[in-house]
């Protein structure tokens, strides 16, 4: 699958085919398709008869083999369930969420690389998300990076281009990926079936496919939550309450984005994220100190890099609402 603002890219990298580099890493935010994209890519380049457009014929051998997920000369790595923690819950123990690519899921690409391709084409490896590589999978990759096999071509998909090593970059060639307009996100997101469009896209800095999601699930959870953190009534307590029953990333996510609004209100007058709070926002944003918003809102910047380690959930969550409950009370009832 590919998006309507992915067209062009794609048109420039199946130009290039037989040029292109052994290694692409593909970059953007969070929820804009770059997933959907790099496979729609390995899929045309791994096609035996390719369309002019330089789209997969979706008829050959290849083609077939791919859309059954059995093509021999294809991998993908992506956040395994193999070998990761396990947590207590209310029903015993149950397996984290992996976050991260372990250094296995590389080594187990050995046979693949050292055998000759099928059909004496092209070898294609996509790692996504490759920001979630551990520094012992990373490095195992820079060794293939570093002396890469002819005819193979890695597909990095990343969020976050600098939480990969800067050896690994270097190795890349770096294609950011675009950002739909927001007219063209809008329609996109209706033809899907959201209402309130803005809002959605709003809270997801102009991601249609998160944006989509996270209308999906509802907002009811985010409006309570911020609706809390506004009140002059809320204890740090009950606040940390509230704040227990949401993913950590998401927490961390709503509040990054609730001071990046407070800043913005107040010296420019306008919230670019939680847009249905603007009027509420731009009241308080006049009363809170400059220098302890801007403190607050680096400490959150930090949480964002150990949000899916923290040592004690509860003391994590309380440390990151403490700052913002002395600024509440030192704006006073505004």
């Amino acid at each position: 699958m590919m998006y309507s603002w992915q067209h062009a890219l794609f048109a420039q990298l199946a130009a290039q085919r037989a040029t292109l580099p052994h290694a692409l890493l593909l970059s953007g935010r969070r929820g804009i398709g770059k997933a959907d994209f790099a496979r729609h890519l390995a899929r045309a380049l791994l096609c035996e008869a390719p369309q002019p457009s330089g789209d997969a014929c979706g008829t050959c051998p290849a083609c077939g083999w791919f859309n059954s997920g059995n093509h021999p000369d294809y991998r993908a790595i992506t956040l395994s369930d193999d070998d990761h923690d396990e947590e207590e819950g209310d029903e015993g123990p149950k397996k984290k969420a992996p976050t991260q690519i372990g250094i296995n899921q590389i080594r187990a690409l050995t046979g693949f690389m050292t055998t000759s391709t099928h059909r004496a084409g092209l070898r294609v490896v996509l790692i996504d998300p490759a920001d979630a590589l551990n520094t012992h999978a990373a490095n195992a990759l820079l060794k293939s990076l570093e002396e890469p096999l002819p005819g193979t071509l890695y597909l990095l998909v990343c969020h976050q281009p600098r939480r990969l090593p800067a050896t690994v970059r270097s190795r890349c060639q770096h294609q950011p990926m675009p950002l739909p307009n927001p007219t063209e996100a809008r329609e996109w997101l209706v033809a899907q079936g959201v209402t309130d469009p803005d809002l959605f896209l709003a809270l997801c800095a102009g991601a249609p496919l998160e944006a989509r999601v996270v209308a999906a699930e509802g907002s009811s959870a985010r409006t309570v939550f911020m609706s809390a953190l506004l009140r002059t009534d809320i204890t740090l307590v009950g606040l940390s309450e509230l704040a227990t029953k949401i993913p950590m990333v998401q927490l961390v996510d709503w509040l990054q984005r609730f001071s990046y609004d407070l800043m913005e209100q107040k010296y420019l007058g306008q919230a670019r994220f939680h847009i249905d709070l603007a009027k509420q926002q731009s009241a308080l944003a006049a009363h809170l100190d400059a220098y302890d918003l801007l403190a607050w809102e680096k400490q959150l910047s930090e949480a964002r890099r150990v949000v899916n380690h923290p040592l004690n959930p509860r003391l994590f969550v309380e440390s990151l609402l403490a700052p913002w409950m002395t600024l509440r009370a030192a704006a006073g009832s505004y």
